[in-house]
């Protein structure tokens, strides 16, 4: 946060035609236009504006079309963090350019506020933005002309927020056939956030597993499972970045079912299928919006049937333990 500042004041103190100009200028306050582009839950115009009244008197916002001076601001969200671009335009065309990258919003919007204040009114930098002195006791003295502006409370942003999910992938596992199974998997998900913080995952998985057909002396059987899964991530770490891992519970419902072919007794069974286990979550955001998962579970059966096509043929029994494979890739909301 401090190298984020320390980057702003330095880039609204470099030699910008304006500041200089502005040293001589009167001061009566300076009607712009303010255009506040970005993403969903990065900030608002309204922030922006009141970080930018806080630090300057020399400024007042306008909302016509008129042909006016006007500062547009632009945020994005990287793999690396939040870019913030302010572009102050003068009405006869000139402009001037800065930029500013931190981990949150949080951090660039207020950076970009204290440069297009500087830009404006080179001596905000000596005033007490008006927050800190309002926050001064009664009767108190007024604070240094270069004190230190307290934490500001959370803004609205920094509350939880839920962010669904839908993905898609393939799944393998060991425990619902003589052999490896392989399916497709539909996931639906919903992530808590923080401002940038990551919270709790919850994970809604679909999954039909097909293995190759168990050839016998007494006959074929092909199995098949279909079944839901409920997984439960209560802590990702780390909180922010491009690369979480995240520890997890998981609960599987649903039934398997064999068809057998070529055998004197051509019984269909449909049992129930109920499982659960430890997992662990494996996950890469090249975007905000877009996620490549691994997902890695112990199962525990908790119903273990047996199959025979007579008691000297035996096929299948669920094991004790076995485990589950999944990769997919998500799209995440905004």
């Amino acid at each position: 946060m401090r190298r984020v500042w320390l980057t702003a004041l330095a880039t609204a103190l470099g030699m910008t035609p304006r500041a200089h100009a502005q040293e001589a200028a009167p001061t009566e306050p300076q009607t712009l236009r303010v255009v506040y582009l970005a993403p969903a839950g990065c900030g608002s115009r309204a922030t922006f504006v009141a970080e930018l009244e806080a630090r300057t008197p020399r400024f007042r916002a306008a909302d016509g079309a008129e042909t006016i001076a006007s500062i547009t601001v632009e945020l994005a969200d990287r793999s690396t963090g939040i870019v913030g671009q302010l572009r102050l335009r003068e009405p006869n065309g000139t402009e001037t350019l800065r930029a500013v990258a931190g981990k949150t919003c949080e951090e660039v919007v207020p950076a970009l506020a204290l440069i297009a204040a500087v830009l404006i009114d080179p001596e905000s930098t000596t005033r007490t933005p008006v927050a800190a002195a309002a926050s001064a006791p009664s009767g108190s003295p007024p604070p240094p002309a270069n004190a230190t502006a307290p934490a500001r409370a959370p803004r609205d942003s920094e509350a939880w927020r839920l962010r669904p999910s839908f993905g898609a992938g393939l799944s393998v596992t060991s425990t619902v056939a003589p052999t490896p199974s392989v399916a497709p998997s539909l996931e639906l998900g919903l992530e808590a956030e923080r401002g940038s913080r990551r919270g709790p995952l919850l994970l809604l998985s679909f999954e039909r597993f097909g293995a190759k057909t168990v050839t016998t002396d007494a006959g074929l059987a092909d199995f098949s499972t279909l079944l839901g899964r409920l997984t439960l991530c209560p802590l990702r770490w780390p909180s922010d970045g491009l690369v979480y891992v995240a520890p997890c519970g998981a609960f599987e419902a649903g039934s398997l079912h064999v068809d057998v072919a070529d055998t004197v007794d051509e019984q269909e069974p449909t049992v129930p299928w109920f499982a659960a286990g430890p997992g662990l979550h494996i996950e890469a955001r090249p975007l905000r919006v877009l996620g490549v998962e691994l997902d890695l579970l112990g199962i525990f059966p908790l119903v273990r049937d047996s199959f025979y096509f007579s008691p000297d043929f035996p096929v299948f029994s669920v094991p004790v333990f076995g485990w589950t494979g999944r990769l997919g890739i998500k799209a995440v909301w905004p």
